[in-house]
């Protein structure tokens, strides 16, 4: 196995770290101990996700032939998560009154393929709002001031967004249009508004 982390190559002990798992464990490790967080991780030319991640935790060492690890510092992880979320956001609320409207004008036929778009948006939208979240609850993430000195205020979570989230699928499931386009414009869309004006906020401070 060779592994790489941000390009460059580097050695480990192999008796210590003989699985996968073991390997990303010490370069997460060694990249927390220089300040920094890994972000991206590939095995044989494939980036892989964190559930892929999991999967091959146990895998030997030997049955690999290359992992590319890359890292990223907060500051820089934090605005890719801010940039990421406003651009999102404003695709997910088009999308929204798109779909509501074609299900309001009796034609959902045309709205499916849309509808399903949307889940799977939403899905990533609230992982990154979790992240930020979770990543400023901890520490690791600084809300910037304002030139008053007022730093922004952080949303409340989303708790319930997990068992909105189930309802929309449940309603998709039984083509339910009515109560898909209640779910979204009455359910979904305030929190997207919620969370995609803090972001707006955070992406204007850290400009001044």
């Amino acid at each position: 196995m060779r592994l790489f982390l941000d390009e460059t190559e580097m050695a480990l002990d192999l008796s210590c770290c003989c699985t996968f798992g073991t390997v990303i464990e010490e370069v997460t490790r060694r990249a927390s101990a220089a300040g920094r967080i890994v972000h991206g991780v590939g095995v044989d030319g494939k980036d892989i996700s964190l559930d892929e991640e999991r999967e091959m935790s146990d895998c030997p060492v030997e049955k690999i032939g290359l992992i590319n690890i890359r890292t990223t510092t907060s500051e820089e992880l934090l605005k890719e998560a801010i940039d990421g979320a406003v651009y999102l956001s404003e695709a997910l609320r088009h999308d929204i009154r798109t779909v509501v409207a074609f299900i309001r004008e009796d034609d959902a036929s045309d709205s499916k393929a849309l509808v399903v778009s949307c889940i799977e948006s939403l899905g990533t939208f609230f992982q990154l709002t979790g992240a930020v979240f979770n990543g400023v609850r901890a520490g690791a993430f600084t809300l910037p001031e304002s030139a008053s000195g007022k730093s922004l205020k952080l949303p409340e979570p989303p708790a319930e967004i997990s068992a909105i989230l189930h309802r929309l699928l449940d309603a998709w499931k039984a083509q339910g249009w009515p109560r898909i386009a209640s779910i979204l414009e009455n359910e979904i869309t305030p929190h997207i508004e919620e969370w995609a004006a803090f972001f707006s906020a955070m992406r204007s401070r850290k400009a001044q």
